[in-house]
């Protein structure tokens, strides 16, 4: 399963972050209309481009800059692969 990870930074220092599994962004795409998803594309959290390396079982990651309450902000919005645990396991037996 994979996951998307959301983090903001405060000039280049972390300050929080968020995860949440990829199939989130499957529920989005059918539920929100197309305009909340162009707006989401706009600002940096392309849903389609993420789901489409999810379905190529590849990475994703992006960083864009927001101002909040007047302060200048990085976010960073990455797609991460995972081994299921069943998975994991047979290939440890497999390997010398």
């Amino acid at each position: 399963m994979a996951n998307v990870k959301i983090e903001k930074f405060v000039g280049g220092v972390y300050e929080t972050s968020f995860t949440v599994p990829a199939f989130v962004l499957v529920m989005a795409k059918t539920l929100l209309p197309m305009t909340a998803l162009s707006a989401l594309a706009e600002r940096g959290i392309p849903v389609r481009d993420i789901l489409e390396a999810n379905a190529r079982g590849a990475s994703y990651s992006s960083m864009f800059e927001v101002r909040e309450h007047g302060i200048d902000k990085q976010i960073s919005v990455s797609l991460n692969q995972t081994i299921a645990p069943a998975l994991h396991t047979s290939l440890q037996r497999r390997l010398p």
